[in-house]
């Protein structure tokens, strides 16, 4: 894959922003008073080890989780606080619904409709969100597994499909409300080694033809290399470190990183 050189988004207002962010369940502190931001087209990946707290920045930006403290902001406008008469209280479930409306994720384990077809699958949601008619919402949903490779799948019932096919659909389901975000939670680490490549072709194509944030958390080292344009290295609900795939990969500056690393490379991956 040829070098991919990230556009300078400097001067940009950040698309996503988490300020001092805290997650705790009891007294396990998933997240520790995390601060980052995402430019408007930028290309994250996620790594780090198990427990570390990828997977719930995606799920507090996709609204299944809530912060404990901090704020984490979409386009500027808070996601879990919103003003209502002056005061400043939690997101009602309306706000939250408007905020997560230019958010799609893509999930490990599908989270496909099992009783609805790979179309209706795709379809359903500009339907139910009052965004398309049914007739548009079927004429997107054949378009877009048209763009996965799927479109004599169409017909097809989740029990009849790969998991490679599976996960194909589950994209072109979140990109059946054309989102601005993509969240994408270790989407290969439930299939057989032999169907990665067909789910990360699709998301190769949708990093080089669209102007889509991205928000990947994986185990694939050499996905994250090629994919982002910047890598954040987590433990513990901190960030351990930050830069370009280039330099994270084979020059980190943190002892931590470079034992990750290794550990990584001794199991046989590729950075």
């Amino acid at each position: 894959m040829g070098l991919h050189i990230a556009p300078d988004r400097s001067a940009e207002a950040p698309i996503i922003e988490f300020r001092e962010v805290g997650k705790s369940y009891g007294v396990f502190k998933v997240l520790d008073q995390l601060s980052f931001s995402v430019k408007p087209g930028e290309h994250l990946a996620l790594i780090g080890p198990s427990g570390s707290g990828k997977t719930t920045i995606l799920r507090i930006l996709m609204t299944l989780e809530t912060v404990t403290s901090g704020n984490v902001f979409i386009n500027g406008v808070s996601l879990n606080r919103e003003q209502k008469n002056g005061r400043d209280i939690p997101a009602s479930e309306a706000h939250l619904r408007k905020m997560r409306a230019d958010i799609g994720m893509v999930f490990q384990h599908f989270n496909l409709f099992p009783h609805k077809t790979a179309l209706q699958n795709v379809a359903l949601a500009p339907v139910l969100t009052g965004r398309m008619s049914k007739a548009e919402a079927k004429d997107r949903a054949i378009q877009l597994l048209d763009k996965v490779g799927l479109a004599n799948k169409a017909d097809e019932y989740p029990s009849r499909l790969s998991g490679g096919q599976k996960q194909r659909v589950a994209i072109a389901r979140a990109l059946a409300l054309q989102p601005k975000i993509m969240l994408l939670d270790e989407i290969t680490s439930a299939l057989d080694p032999e169907l990665v490549e067909e789910v990360l072709n699709v998301i190769t194509d949708l990093r080089n033809e669209t102007d889509m944030t991205m928000l990947l958390v994986t185990h694939e080292m050499g996905f994250a290399k090629d994919f982002a344009d910047r890598v954040l290295f987590f433990e513990q609900g901190k960030i351990v470190e930050d830069g370009p795939p280039s330099e994270l990969f084979h020059s980190p500056h943190h002892e931590r990183t470079k034992s990750f690393l290794r550990k990584v490379i001794a199991a046989g991956q590729r950075v």
